[in-house]
């Protein structure tokens, strides 16, 4: 096992890649949903021909999506769908991100439509891998990536009243899926022109250090990482470094905000406190609290 895992992700890889993915199957059923508000609230199943599978797809709307038919709504992209919206369907907790982006709407008139798409459970790690690492080998990341752009982006665009230019659209993810968000965001930049990093993986190869220093973020372009000082291993010294290579290329009118959050584990309930202030940073000057403004 690769000495710089985070201590929690450590454990779950010493078990096994199934650990990663989920609750059993039928677990879901005895625990209640905590989705905020059904009625704006959507799953439907996609086939994602590049990875041969089929995905649920979830997605939230905003307040008053349905009635105004004129509107068009900038889109976040989350990895590991099951975490993102309903404890009922998540592995350790959920994000809570419909009642946070209820609450930016309320409070700053923040709308967005957000797209969660699960993971593939067993074979998470693999699809989430765009760089190798021989003990999860093969890594299936170029064809969920390809999937991603090529699939789930349109088809949502088909879907729903949506903003389709790359500065309207973010893709977000946590440890490996934080990693399937960097790939997209530097390899797709024509797609995504914002990114939400928490507690990437960066122990998961050399190759993304090596990919980091040769591609550079595109003007315009907005990135968020976050990494908690509860992590363990040297998960704040790695990201630190790969941000730097990152500032050491930054074009004019790119950004990039790094938090190391005091106390922050690798938990979904770190990276659900850490997500409003992510997003009110990612809409500069929106937020006008002063949280993450």
């Amino acid at each position: 096992m690769p000495a710089r895992c985070p201590a929690r992700l450590a454990l779950a890889l010493s078990l096994g890649a199934t650990v990663l993915a989920g609750p059993p199957a039928g677990a879901a059923d005895s625990r209640p949903s905590t989705v905020a508000d059904p009625r704006r609230f959507e799953t439907f199943e996609l086939v994602l021909p590049r990875l041969e599978a089929t995905r649920t797809v979830r997605v939230y709307l905003p307040p008053g999506y349905a009635g105004c038919r004129g509107c068009r709504y900038p889109v976040l992209y989350f990895l590991d769908g099951q975490n993102l919206f309903d404890a009922a369907t998540s592995f350790a907790g959920e994000w809570q991100a419909d009642e946070t982006l209820d609450a930016l709407y309320r409070a700053h008139g923040l709308a967005f439509i957000a797209v969660a798409i699960d993971h593939g459970g067993g074979a998470r790690v693999q699809e989430l891998s765009v760089w190798e690492n021989p003990r999860f080998a093969p890594a299936r990341g170029e064809a969920f990536l390809d999937d991603l752009v090529a699939v789930v982006k349109p088809a949502i665009e088909a879907r729903y009243r949506t903003r389709r230019d790359a500065a309207s659209t973010t893709i977000a993810g946590s440890s490996m899926g934080a990693l399937m968000a960097q790939a997209a965001l530097l390899r797709h930049p024509e797609s995504f022109g914002r990114g939400l990093l928490f507690s990437p993986s960066w122990w998961f190869s050399p190759a993304i250090a090596t990919e980091a220093a040769q591609r550079a973020l595109q003007p315009g372009q907005r990135t968020y990482v976050m990494v908690g000082t509860a992590e363990g291993g040297t998960v704040q010294a790695d990201a630190r470094a790969m941000v730097e290579r990152w500032r050491a290329r930054l074009p004019e009118g790119a950004a990039i905000e790094f938090v190391e959050q005091p106390g922050a584990g690798h938990t979904e309930a770190s990276w659900a406190a850490a997500l409003p202030a992510a997003l009110c940073w990612l809409q500069a000057g929106a937020c006008t609290d002063g949280q993450g403004g």
